[in-house]
């Protein structure tokens, strides 16, 4: 299990934009529910929504500096990037998300926008073959059709699968930005999370960028270099940087609760 911490940074006002789209979902009760039980949820580590498991705590204390920062800067919609693969970013957007889901008052979407290595679907059992990269190959006439409730949560998500077409190619297409308009169009109190490509991967993070509010960076500790977390912050600007989760922390002293902190609860800044 990995013990993510964020660190807060800059930050400017996100976009306050309206659209004239059609929300993407008009209920979440209107949306088909895919039933998982609480061991399949244990077994692929998706701790965000038990708040029993001690192991959902870090994901608590994650989702309130979040809920905080994205609320004084009125954002909705963030994503969750890394510099390089394999750093955490999926996992730390499930559990991320599941947590949001879990206080009162609030509906989350999870996206799924790696298109070229898509694993939230994975993650959840593949109930399904198509996803995101088939609506804007056109396969797929609305991506509401692609939307998936987990259980009776307040929690959408919205997948993707691996395409062989170009990822870039789709990212840039108007079917692309109709979707992100639809998101955008959503109700105040819907907060979108999408799973990014890694920023080094190619520029499909950065394209993704424009429409969103800011992004969190995660940052593998002991292996991400402080060159890859400056470049990628210099290559996702002037997108803000919500701020860094700093993923297989292992911290310092334990506390009571058998957790296991460093100085200032881990948190650390990247200028």
């Amino acid at each position: 299990m990995t013990d993510p911490v964020i660190a807060p940074t800059m930050g400017t006002a996100g976009s306050s934009a309206t659209s004239a789209a059609r929300p993407l979902i008009a209920s979440i009760d209107q949306v088909p529910v895919l039933g998982l039980s609480r061991e399949q949820l244990e077994d692929q580590r998706i701790v965000g929504f038990n708040n029993r498991d001690r192991r959902s705590r870090a994901y608590h204390l994650l989702r309130a500096q979040v809920g905080k920062i994205m609320a004084r800067n009125n954002w909705r919609m963030i994503g969750v990037t890394s510099a390089t693969p394999d750093a955490g970013k999926t996992f730390t957007s499930i559990n991320l998300a599941a947590s949001l889901a879990a206080t009162a008052g609030t509906t989350v979407m999870l996206c799924d926008l790696d298109l070229r290595r898509g694993s939230i679907w994975d993650t959840f059992g593949n109930p399904t073959n198509t996803g995101l990269s088939d609506y804007l190959e056109g396969k797929v006439d609305d991506p509401a059709e692609l939307a998936l409730r987990i259980n009776d949560s307040k929690l959408v998500v919205v997948p993707t699968v691996r395409s062989a077409a170009p990822s870039s190619e789709l990212l840039t297409t108007g079917r692309f930005r109709a979707f992100m308009e639809r998101l955008r169009a959503m109700p105040q109190d819907v907060l979108v999370i999408f799973d990014l490509p890694p920023v080094f991967a190619d520029d499909d993070a950065i394209i993704c960028m424009q429409y969103l509010d800011a992004y969190l960076l995660v940052v593998d500790h002991g292996v991400s270099t402080a060159r890859q977390i400056t470049e990628a912050v210099r290559l996702l600007d002037p997108a803000p940087c919500l701020g860094t989760v700093l993923n297989r922390y292992k911290g310092g002293f334990a506390d009571p609760y058998g957790y296991g902190y460093g100085d200032r609860y881990g948190m650390r800044t990247y200028d």
